[in-house]
């Protein structure tokens, strides 16, 4: 029978449509239940534990950089902790920090992306952000007029979630097929997209954003991610093989001679970015890429695979 904690792990699956802020706040509370679960053996049983747990939470969305910068971020806070209610004290500080943090962030690049927004203007986006949502519901409140158009984001249609929020909430958006979303950015003013992650190789999200961003670059459209430092990795962290979505997604024939790929993302080059909104404001790539080199990730999470199962084993 699945265990509480596997059933727990199931909700981060990529078949749940939730965005980048939404899966870290479940993976907060997910190693927040986990600490306070049993009694280790000692505190660095305890560490080996969570550290585990955030492995494990870390493979289920490997391309989601919250989850990694949530895990190290508990893992430099419990280094120092000896007593059990130390340790579990300074689980729950770190997951409520880093969950106020993501909303704080959403907040900030909302504000910083006002000005770009004119009335009258169309807004193409894809997939499902929090962040852009927020964004744009934020611009709705200052007053500002526009419409949106937004990709359906086969083939979980993320899409979908997106035009349904941002209609509840009054703006006008029209739903299309992914490919007339690319071709609607020509005549559009702005392109805003989410991020499941930013490094010096690029912005990784939905499939499809490499796309947009290189329509966007032909016919001059500005094109930003909503990009809070949250989201960002160093080079020093080396990312879990991520394997493909499930095919049957996209068509759940089978012959011998057929192949049914479904990337769940895909990187774009900064270069391809009119600017990133942060919670510093919005930042042109080469000013963030100054911040990615000096990022750091917990030297656990940072090993060789082989040395962390020796290790956990140990």
């Amino acid at each position: 029978m699945e265990s509480q904690f596997e059933q727990s792990l199931r909700t981060l699956a990529p078949e749940q449509r939730f965005s980048a802020a939404q899966i870290a706040e479940i993976a907060a509370d997910i190693l927040l239940r986990r600490a306070g679960s049993g009694e280790a053996a000692s505190p660095d049983a305890f560490r080996q534990e969570l550290l585990a747990t955030g492995w494990d939470i870390i493979r289920k969305r490997p391309a989601c950089a919250p989850l990694v910068n949530l895990v190290s971020n508990m893992l430099w806070k419990i280094e120092q902790a000896e007593t059990p209610r130390e340790l579990r004290s300074a689980v729950a500080a770190s997951t409520n920090d880093f969950k106020r943090q993501l909303r704080q962030h959403a907040i900030h690049v909302a504000e910083s992306l006002v000005n770009l927004i004119e009335d009258g203007s169309t807004i193409v986006t894809l997939s499902y952000s929090t962040t852009v949502q927020y964004a744009l519901s934020h611009a709705q409140r200052a007053g500002r007029h526009f419409n949106v158009i937004c990709a359906e984001s086969r083939p979980i249609y993320e899409g979908r979630q997106t035009a349904d929020i941002l209609a509840g909430l009054g703006i006008p958006v029209t739903l299309v097929v992914d490919m007339a979303a690319a071709a609607a950015i020509p005549t559009a003013q702005l392109v805003l997209v989410g991020a499941d992650m930013l490094t010096y190789r690029g912005l990784v999200n939905k499939i499809g954003t490499r796309m947009m961003a290189s329509i966007a670059r032909t016919y001059s459209v500005p094109f930003y991610t909503l990009c809070g430092s949250a989201k960002f990795l160093p080079a020093t962290f080396q990312l879990p093989e991520q394997t493909e979505w499930d095919p049957t997604e996209v068509w759940d024939h089978s012959y011998p001679n057929l192949n049914v790929l479904n990337p769940p993302n895909d990187t774009t080059s900064l270069e391809l970015l009119t600017g990133i909104a942060t919670e510093r404001g919005i930042l042109p790539p080469a000013a963030v890429e100054g911040w990615l080199a000096a990022l750091r990730v917990h030297p656990a999470l940072t090993m060789p695979q082989s040395d962390l199962v020796e290790q956990l084993h140990y």
